[in-house]
């Protein structure tokens, strides 16, 4: 079955299916993100925040069979 590496914030990759890949982005889609502001009380504290999510920041390669195979033989880096 073909595979995708999903990358995302530009250094978390992932390999899977692609139909999985497909899935998933289905899922971030549909997601908000949330951060917490770390601020001094004298600066008015810590804040919430929730916004639409930058889907920008996930992106999918496919690679081939042989390839998957090969990188999988390879195993952990040392």
């Amino acid at each position: 079955m073909a595979k995708a590496v999903m990358t995302i914030g530009g250094y978390v990759h992932f390999v899977m299916d692609v139909k999985t890949a497909a899935q998933v982005m289905e899922v971030l889609g549909g997601a908000e993100k949330y951060e917490t502001k770390y601020r001094k009380a004298e600066e008015g504290g810590t804040t919430q925040h929730i916004y639409p999510a930058d889907i920008e920041a996930v992106t999918l390669k496919l690679i081939s069979d042989d390839l998957y195979r090969m990188a999988k033989l390879a195993g952990k880096p040392e």
